[in-house]
């Protein structure tokens, strides 16, 4: 006779999308409300029965979920019920930089300060402090007519606003991804890639050569953007741009110009 197969620790991911939308996307903890998320067995401890029952499961930031054990089972689940009605999540990406690569729309843009932008408005670009670091701004593409119901970075600080269907931003602080009902949704993912070799095996739609445009300084930092509007054509990743009429757009790599993708 087979023995059954043992449970993974690691929490499917329909019940961490339940998890995380039910304490609207923060840790819920009173006063915290950081969107790095992980997820405690506590109705009952792992140790004491291997579950993913969702009114067993508590999302925590990393610090909660480290003292977890100082909270009872009663107040992790007052904690669970109450924090919707609590501030909206926050957080902020801690990658600081002076050099990056925007990685847009199937292509590649070195030092160029403007990302993207529509209507000779900027979408995603880069601010400088005093230090020089580069910080990520970013205004999602939408058509529902009210900035102040999508979420929105400023310099490297984000908040979740709009009621997202989903929104996700792992512990390692890379990453984050965002849904909304009408098809809206961007992700962000900051990643550090430590030769010509491996930006040319991880992004392979490039033309042979092109990576010697991003100079010598490896590593380097790249930033890859993934953003569609819903009710629209319009919708780029690391990949590929699509725009109205099926027209795509791929493969190109520019360095210290001022704007990489724009369109109207």
């Amino acid at each position: 006779m087979r023995m059954a197969e043992e449970l993974s620790r690691t929490v499917p991911a329909p019940v961490r999308r339940l998890l995380r939308r039910e304490v609207g996307f923060g840790c819920p903890v009173p006063d915290c409300r950081l969107p790095f998320l992980e997820y405690h067995h506590f109705d009952p401890e792992w140790h004491v029965e291997h579950h993913h029952r969702p009114d067993g499961l508590i999302p925590l930031c990393p610090t909660h979920h480290s003292q977890a054990d100082a909270f009872t089972r009663e107040q992790l689940r007052n904690f669970k019920s109450t924090a919707k009605d609590r501030v909206v999540a926050s957080g902020r990406f801690e990658w600081m930089r002076r050099e990056l690569v925007g990685v847009v729309g199937g292509c590649l843009y070195h030092e160029v300060p403007v990302l993207v932008q529509f209507r000779g408005e900027p979408m995603v670009w880069f601010e400088r402090d005093d230090d020089g670091h580069a910080l990520l701004n970013v205004r999602m593409l939408t058509t529902v007519g009210n900035e102040q119901e999508r979420i929105r970075i400023e310099d490297n600080d984000f908040v979740v606003r709009g009621a997202p269907t989903d929104f996700e931003c792992p512990p390692s602080g890379k990453s984050l991804s965002v849904k909304y009902d009408n098809g809206d949704r961007m992700r962000i993912e900051f990643r550090e890639i430590d030769s010509v070799d491996e930006a040319a095996g991880r992004y392979s739609h490039f033309r042979p050569g092109a990576m010697a445009m991003l100079g010598s300084a490896w590593p380097l930092t790249f930033i890859e953007v993934t953003m569609r509007a819903g009710g629209t054509e319009v919708a780029f990743d690391p990949t590929m741009t699509r725009l109205p009429g099926n027209n795509l757009m791929t493969g190109c790599v520019a360095s210290h110009g001022a704007v990489g993708l724009a369109f109207d």
